[in-house]
């Protein structure tokens, strides 16, 4: 299902810093990696009226913090369980409220960064924490004061085809075919 925080337009340039906290050598041997992340996504609200172009006002601007954590397996030789980790881990960004448009490239910036560290510190068959810190800006043009900011797209009313303008309608139509 998809949420509010999906369509919100992400403005200037999203950060994402990886940092490996420690390494763990467990008692018993493991048959692969194991990656314990902590996500933390910040995401600074801005309203359309508040950025001109390229540049964001700063004033009016609402923060939400989101955490969470998983815990990922590693095999560089297992492609299968790599598109597992994706989507476990692009879920987990969607719960942060990370909008679909960024979920992608954050993603394999994560995963990479993961792999990396593993051959870095040849740290095979051990337990990896890793810090994970998401930065954007987005326009959420929500008037609504909710406790989490989100609205819901699920609700939609009935309006019969005769009383729309034609070019309504192919916008309407085009704008779907692009969110799908």
């Amino acid at each position: 299902m998809a949420l509010a925080s999906d369509y919100w337009k992400v403005v200037l340039d999203t950060c994402c810093h990886t940092y490996l906290e420690v390494i763990i050598e467990p008692e018993t041997p493991l048959l692969r990696t194991m990656f314990l992340i902590d996500l933390n996504a910040t995401i600074r609200h801005r309203h359309s009226s508040d950025v001109l172009e390229e540049e964001i006002i700063e004033d009016n601007v609402r923060i939400s913090e989101n955490q969470d954590s998983i815990e990922l397996q590693f095999n560089p030789n297992d492609n299968f369980l790599r598109e597992l980790q994706g989507v476990a881990l692009s879920k987990k960004l969607q719960e942060l409220q990370v909008p679909i448009e960024e979920r992608g490239s954050l993603v394999n910036t994560i995963l990479y960064m993961a792999s990396e560290f593993e051959w870095k510190y040849q740290a095979s068959r051990k337990i990896l924490r890793m810090r994970v810190e998401v930065d954007l800006y987005v326009i959420d043009d929500d008037d609504t004061d909710g406790a989490d900011g989100a609205c819901d797209y699920g609700v939609y009313r009935v309006v019969p085809e005769s009383t729309l303008p034609v070019e309504n309608v192919r916008t309407t139509a085009e704008v779907s075919s692009i969110m799908c």
